[in-house]
């Protein structure tokens, strides 16, 4: 009788203690299952946009402000091989004919002027596009001026070199051919004027040439 009644106060003690560590082990599964639950749900944040970068308005103006100086002064040379080759022929007839024209030298000087004035307007467009070069963003707006501007150049080169540097040469050579004192005694230093400036207008459009070419690769997207 007393072992019965031992077993059973030693199963009353021990019930307790089981029971309790059951449920603390319940318990803590429960709150670790519960925070794996949370972490899974928390968002991943997105990758942040790629931005993309603006021209700024001034940096287009100039591109275009460029373009357009460029385009002018190719079209004032437009007819600038006829007006060397009217002289040519006037040069020639005085030294065929023997009569001198007494508006001749002035149009010669006229010509080395506007040749001059040429000149430097070309030295100022190169000054820009390099300026342009330093500026340049690849950009598809800005490459589309940009190859404008070559098209221009490339075409005022070939106006330049085989246009009219060959006509101021030509000229110079017809006024070599003519008497001082037919043609004029300043004629053949103004002629020789005309074809300096006539190479070196050369040498100035060829640059920007090259520089408006390096302009299309530097601004391609």
């Amino acid at each position: 009788m007393k072992k019965t009644m031992l077993a059973a106060v030693l199963v009353s003690l021990v019930s307790p203690v089981f029971s309790a560590d059951f449920s603390s082990l319940a318990a803590m599964k429960a709150a670790d299952l519960a925070v794996g639950a949370g972490a899974a749900a928390v968002p991943v944040p997105a990758a942040p946009a790629k931005e993309t970068a603006q021209v700024p308005q001034d940096l287009v103006s100039k591109f275009n402000q460029v373009k357009n100086d460029l385009w002018r002064l190719e079209s004032d040379t437009t007819w600038l091989r006829s007006d060397l080759d009217r002289l040519e022929s006037t040069a020639r007839r005085i030294a065929q004919t023997g009569s001198s024209d007494p508006f001749f030298q002035n149009d010669l000087q006229n010509m080395a002027w506007k040749l001059n004035g040429y000149n430097s307007g070309a030295q100022r467009l190169g000054m820009d596009v390099k300026n342009l070069l330093n500026l340049a963003q690849k950009d598809q707006g800005l490459n589309g001026i940009a190859r404008n501007i070559d098209m221009d150049a490339r075409t005022l080169l070939n106006r330049a070199q085989f246009d009219i540097e060959n006509s101021t040469q030509r000229l110079e050579w017809a006024v070599r051919g003519a008497k001082p004192e037919l043609i004029g005694y300043n004629a053949q230093w103004q002629a020789m004027d005309i074809s300096r400036y006539g190479r070196d207008f050369t040498w100035k459009v060829r640059d920007i040439s090259y520089d408006a070419q390096s302009l299309v690769v530097k601004t391609q997207p």
